[in-house]
């Protein structure tokens, strides 16, 4: 583990028992954001997820944003996976149903059915990652809708930042069309490419807003209020490469502190739109 993230970690272990204290809401949610869940790593995330669900509720998104169906006693966890990766369907799916655990899967079209040099281009200059993914297929999507453990959420169209494009049509609009179309279920979700508050902009979430969408999620850390914005709700972006000491920091609300301030004055102005 680098040094980096080793004064992370400690600096989020010593924040959690105080951030856990603080929060006295209840029932409390947070949600979490996967990326890779690569086959080489099922192992490790099913005994995550086992472990996850002994000590937490693990809650549908509908649930947490309905406050619905919640445990008052325990943390409830929603599940959510980003950008249509087919290891999302071929690893994350089949674990999460085989735990009886449910899961949204936030999708950008056009990454649908990509192959090939497609699926490269799409991976660097979309994801804006190094490594090359191989992404779900139609027939993917139309099976994660048909399971009533999942639901699908609105990525976008070609993954871009928000804060720097203005074609709202295209990339925010039209897909929860597309999606909507291709499994005949209402998409109620929307999750920010790259998740900060730096990538995106007033209007755009006013954009997400007026084109039916219910709630929008950043990858801020941060408890899940009630009197939280709908449209600028916090996940927690948790890697299988992380130790579970620091899913348990992260979970705990360890990171809340730090990045409100890191992120203080682009959340500020979105606030105020």
């Amino acid at each position: 583990m680098d040094a980096k993230r080793v004064v992370r970690d400690a600096l989020i272990g010593a924040a959690a028992p105080v951030a856990e204290r603080g929060f006295r809401e209840r029932p409390s949610v947070r949600v979490v954001a996967f990326h890779d869940t690569p086959p080489g790593q099922e192992h490790e995330l099913r005994e995550r997820l086992r472990r996850l669900a002994g000590r937490s509720a693990i809650v549908p998104l509908a649930a947490a944003f309905e406050r619905t169906q919640l445990d008052p006693e325990r943390l409830n966890v929603a599940l959510t996976f980003d950008d249509g990766l087919k290891e999302h369907h071929a690893v994350a799916a089949r674990v999460l149903d085989d735990l009886g655990l449910p899961g949204t899967f936030f999708v950008p079209t056009g990454a649908l059915d990509l192959e090939g040099e497609a699926a490269v281009a799409f991976s660097r200059h979309g994801l804006r990652r190094s490594r090359k993914f191989d992404f779900m297929s139609t027939r993917d999507l139309r099976d994660l809708a048909e399971n009533p453990l999942f639901d699908l959420g609105g990525h976008t169209q070609s993954h871009p930042d928000l804060g720097e494009t203005d074609d709202f049509a295209a990339e925010i609009v039209e897909p929860k069309q597309a999606l909507e179309r291709l499994t005949g279920k209402p998409v109620r979700w929307f999750a920010y490419p790259f998740g900060s508050p730096f990538h995106l902009s007033a209007r755009s979430v006013d954009a997400i807003r007026l084109a039916g969408y219910e709630t929008a999620f950043t990858i801020v850390p941060a408890y899940w209020s009630a009197s939280t914005d709908p449209f600028l709700v916090g996940r927690d972006a948790l890697s299988l490469d992380d130790s579970a000491r620091s899913w348990e920091g992260f979970l705990r609300g360890g990171y809340d502190a730090l990045s409100a301030f890191k992120y203080r004055r682009p959340l500020a102005a979105l606030r105020s739109r």
